[in-house]
């Protein structure tokens, strides 16, 4: 790629500035970690983006190669000490790269089309599972097992006043992960809460294609979520959509992640929850960590029923990235071999099978972590919780 003047314009030079080169991010950056160059640290590409503005640098393959391989995890702002605004910088970055050059993302264009369309989604699940059963899909593709019969979800209704909240079911979260959904319902109307299902009418909220550089396409989604009816209370069970709900409904709505509004009743789960004998070892997703400065409390609302066993990488990304383990596969792929590394480490640590589920509040952590070849099952927070509650409280597994 050669020069082009007028790049970047849409950062700001404050935010650039803010950066004073100390480095402190670098520990806590997992592409940084991997390949142990400056350029694909916080630091190292805020210094791109910067000569590349001011036209001190041309933006070569390798530049944008850099720029394209922030996970965008948020591991760094947390650490920087001078409180860099390091999403504020990356975002128009990978929002014009897309912009300028639509034909380098042709296939990631395709997929994040398809979860757009509920439709086309649903049909592409079935087909997925389809191939599954007969063995055609390899067991590290980053998908999760899927099922060909959509659960339906069984609501009791009841109180409709202050305990109201709508459930936003998205899009990849509802085709693929579901039961999760309807595990979620479970809790909420154990709690007292009267749930509504956003459901199609709602759709994608856009936080992969944001996260992806698809800007327009998000803002178009963000704009149709903004217009919707509905209870003032929003619960989230996907880090990565509540915390982009957090922002696009910031004015009119309360979004919450569902780990911190269940936290919130951490006293009344501690009566409807029985004690188990498994343990669970938690991977904190960095759109929860980082993002939403949501961390013990996922560990506090198991403790409730099971012992944890905690990661000693300090909340380190598993790669997964919203759509980054399908753009960027082999970046990906090292970054979850320190994040795998360091799970078996923890694993091994205990007697054989001391450990028996990894828990994510992610979808995308859960679907690139099973394709890991960990034999230890992945799943949500809130499935494990929901399996807790004493017999009066649960409604069984409701096809």
């Amino acid at each position: 790629m050669s020069t082009v003047s007028g790049f970047f314009q849409a950062v700001n030079e404050e935010d650039l500035n803010t950066c004073v080169n100390c480095g402190l991010c670098l520990p806590h950056c997992p592409t940084y970690r991997v390949t142990g160059e400056d350029m694909f640290s916080p630091r190292g590409r805020i210094n791109l983006i910067r000569s590349v503005k001011t036209g001190d640098l041309e933006l070569t393959k390798e530049v944008v190669h850099a720029l394209d391989t922030c996970i965008q995890c948020m591991g760094c702002e947390p650490a920087c000490p001078s409180g860099v605004q390091y999403h504020s910088i990356i975002s128009p970055v990978k929002a014009e790269l897309h912009d300028r050059w639509k034909w380098r993302d042709v296939p990631l264009r395709c997929g994040l089309y398809i979860v757009t369309h509920m439709r086309y989604l649903r049909f592409f699940t079935r087909v997925l599972s389809v191939a599954q059963k007969i063995k055609l899909v390899p067991k590290r593709l980053p998908v999760p097992q899927v099922s060909f019969r959509r659960r339906s979800f069984q609501l009791r209704g009841g109180n409709t006043s202050d305990k109201e909240v709508l459930l936003f079911t998205g899009c990849v979260m509802d085709a693929w992960y579901r039961k999760v959904h309807i595990d979620t319902v479970t809790l909420l109307e154990a709690l007292g809460y009267s749930v509504k299902i956003s459901g199609d009418d709602f759709g994608c909220c856009g936080a992969l294609h944001e996260h992806a550089g698809f800007a327009r396409s998000a803002k178009k989604m963000q704009r149709n979520l903004s217009r919707r009816k509905s209870p003032q209370t929003i619960v989230v069970n996907s880090a990565g959509c509540s915390a982009s709900l957090k922002n696009t409904l910031a004015t009119t709505h309360v979004v919450l992640d569902i780990n911190e509004l269940l936290y919130r009743h951490l006293s009344d789960l501690e009566e409807l929850l029985v004690q188990r004998k498994e343990t669970v070892l938690v991977q904190e997703p960095c759109h929860l960590r980082h993002v939403q400065g949501i961390s013990h409390e996922v560990n506090e609302l198991l403790k409730i029923s099971f012992t944890i066993a905690q990661l000693a990488d300090d909340g380190l990304c598993c790669g997964a990235g919203g759509s980054f383990s399908f753009s960027q596969p082999e970046m990906a792929t090292a970054v979850r071999v320190r994040k795998v590394a360091e799970m078996e480490r923890v694993i091994e640590l205990g007697s054989p099978k001391a450990i028996h589920y990894v828990a994510s509040a992610n979808p995308g952590c859960l679907s690139f972590l099973s394709g890991s070849g960990i034999n230890i099952e992945m799943v949500h927070p809130v499935t494990l919780l929901a399996q807790s509650l004493a017999s009066e409280y649960s409604k069984g597994d409701k096809q």
